[in-house]
């Protein structure tokens, strides 16, 4: 469901990683760009809620970008997106935590947006960021789905000219019995972690798993989504 997951048995649509207000963030390292993504975003949620029809959106972490105290951007444009959210689309908003939402709870409190800290568990599927270790309750019984984001996963694509394409990625696999969905992030400023180059893997959770495993399915916002096969045959196949 473009940049996010639509789990029909719950109605949600979940999404992970917008990082409002990293303009605010590149301009004090001195890269100037205009605060646009935020209008990007609304569109790309609006758009994926109205086509599953979800009544609930679950944003697994990192709603807003920096660690610190919350920016005015932040602040403004993260108010204006929810309640464009929640009063004109229609939809419940959840928000679990991510390591990056300090001082998120109070913008949240104001809407009156559960938030979620460190995961959501609903039925037999559990929501949490990815920036900690799996919680000790995600190994209980009764846990089978584990939706996560914080990797930003993505694939590096070259043709034979040396021309170079990145698209976002979904990750599935296994991991200690459960089936793991890594989602890509919805920032259009994130271009995401290539994972069919060795690398090292921000999530605990994947650092564990046999990552080589896990399917690809890159996704192009125009064209749709495409299975990739494996990280592993992707590394393997050296694009």
């Amino acid at each position: 469901m473009g940049l996010g997951l639509y789990v029909e048995e719950l109605g949600v649509l979940a999404v992970a990683d917008l990082h409002i207000g990293y303009e605010e963030a590149l301009a004090e390292q001195g890269i100037y760009l205009p605060p646009l993504q935020v209008g990007e975003i609304r569109d790309v949620l609006g758009g994926m809620v109205e086509a599953s029809g979800a009544e609930r959106l679950v944003i697994v972490g990192d709603v807003k970008h920096e660690f610190g105290d919350i920016t005015r951007q932040e602040w403004r444009e993260t108010i204006d997106l929810l309640r464009f959210l929640v009063e004109d689309v229609g939809v419940r908003v959840e928000v679990v935590r991510g390591n990056h939402d300090n001082y998120l709870v109070g913008v949240l409190k104001r809407l009156g947006i559960p938030f979620h800290d460190p995961y959501l568990r609903d039925g037999r599927w559990m929501f949490f960021h990815g920036h900690k270790p799996l919680p000790v309750e995600g190994f209980g019984e009764g846990v089978e789905r584990i939706v996560m984001g914080h990797e930003h996963p993505a694939i590096l694509l070259r043709d034979e000219l040396g021309a170079r394409l990145k698209l976002k990625a979904f990750l599935v696999g296994e991991y200690m019995g459960r089936r793991v969905y890594v989602l890509p992030a919805v920032s259009p400023l994130m271009p995401g972690t290539e994972v069919n180059v060795e690398r090292d893997l921000m999530s605990p959770l994947l650092r564990e798993a046999d990552v080589s495993s896990f399917r690809v399915y890159a996704v192009d916002l125009e064209a749709g989504v495409f299975d990739f096969g494996t990280v592993g045959l992707l590394r393997a196949a050296a694009f």
